[in-house]
């Protein structure tokens, strides 16, 4: 059981000696937790050997408390701050749905309809199968048949101020033993996650929207969720305020840059990432979708998709923890950082942690366990078996 958590959780997390901020009504209910917590993640961290972590509490559907610990640089001495940012990889899928499904409401775009009717600028190779089954909802549910995408370092990634590709450049080229972006297994049948599907949403976002990725998501998610540490760009307002990612030896990692934001660029604070988080659920002021989307299309969204399993809906992950429950988590991962949250849907209880290591998972789990045992969510199942 608890490999069942850890499997979940490996490739992103584990997450500033700063503060505790979030909703002031709920603060006191958060100090006995914090002072758990002040004395358990140091330990953590340093018998992990993991530089520094940030981690937000939600509670009830709100954002209530964040911390950090660590370093944001161990080299200058920088201790993870209440601004400090993180690369939260592949959580950026979440909210690149979330864009998705703007249109969708908005009746640009068809969730059933080949994603090729909206797509301008680059289309699929021809292949043996039938393009046209490549569906937006396919597309967000990682069952669309596409052949693997790699997301590495070694393969896409620059370092600033390197002249990157455009995305249909990207999206054009072929990447050694994986070949050019194509369709190679019959669309709609399994589920395989695969980096290349929202790669594509991107592109269809701008083409659709007339406008550049990073400014649809700034004018059409973040800013009105008050995500103001939120952004893609490589600024000297984030370079002054991001975390140094660390490889698992404790050795800094550049600042590497991907055209492929839609699937893993987004750059921001546990504050901001736990304010997104708590758009799925209701709150006594605010309906899930929090008036960017409906709750009925959250709703969809953090249901499990055809052809998943149970494994994936429309931008999330499913986290079963028994027969009776499930969670709704995601989790990233590029070099030098690890992110996740993990989330009960109706009952508004979660976490974010976010971490400048890439073995930032190791002290994920204690952390999620102390979290969830101040709430009414059993995680005991997973959580007997854990070690702090």
């Amino acid at each position: 059981m608890r490999n069942c958590l850890v499997r979940v959780l490996p490739y992103v997390m584990a997450l500033l000696p700063t503060i505790g901020c979030g909703h002031p009504a709920l603060q006191t209910k958060a100090d006995s937790l914090e002072v758990e917590l002040d004395a358990l993640i140091p330990k953590l961290l340093d018998r992990q050997g993991v530089p520094g972590v940030s981690i937000a509490v939600i509670r009830g559907g709100e954002f209530v408390w964040s911390k950090g610990y660590g370093l944001a640089d161990k080299e200058k001495g920088t201790p993870v701050g209440r601004e400090t940012r993180f690369n939260i990889g592949s959580v950026s899928k979440t909210m690149t749905a979330w864009a998705v499904m703007t249109l969708v409401e908005k009746g640009l775009v068809d969730l059933d309809a080949p994603a090729c009717r909206y797509l301008k600028r680059w289309h699929l190779p021809e292949s043996e199968f039938d393009n046209d089954k490549v569906t937006l909802r396919r597309l967000l549910s990682h069952t669309s048949g596409l052949s693997t995408y790699p997301a590495s370092a070694s393969i896409n990634g620059y370092l600033p101020g390197e002249k990157m590709p455009t995305l249909e450049e990207a999206l054009s080229r072929s990447y050694g033993t994986f070949g050019n972006l194509r369709v190679t297994r019959e669309p709609g049948g399994d589920f395989q996650y695969n980096n290349g599907n929202y790669v594509i949403l991107q592109l269809l976002i701008e083409d659709v929207a007339g406008r550049s990725f990073a400014d649809y998501m700034k004018r059409t998610i973040f800013d009105p969720l008050g995500m103001s540490h939120t952004t893609y760009e490589w600024s000297p307002e984030l370079r002054a305020s991001v975390a140094t990612p660390y490889d698992q030896n404790g050795e800094a990692w550049p600042h590497y840059q991907y055209v492929e934001r839609g699937s893993g660029g987004v750059y921001t604070t546990a504050s901001d990432l736990a304010q997104f988080v708590t758009t799925i659920s209701d709150t006594r002021n605010q309906p899930a979708g929090r008036g960017i989307l409906k709750a009925e299309t959250v709703g969809q969204m953090i249901s499990p998709a055809a052809g998943t399993e149970g494994k994936y809906g429309v931008g999330y992950k499913m986290f079963p923890v028994s027969n009776e429950l499930r969670l709704i988590s995601h989790d990233g991962a590029n070099e030098g950082w690890r992110a996740m949250f993990l989330v009960h849907p109706q009952k508004g209880d979660g976490i974010v942690i976010l971490a400048n290591s890439d073995i930032g998972g190791k002290v994920a789990a204690p952390i999620i366990c102390a979290v969830f045992a101040r709430t009414t969510v059993d995680l005991s199942p997973l959580c007997k078996e854990v070690s702090k």
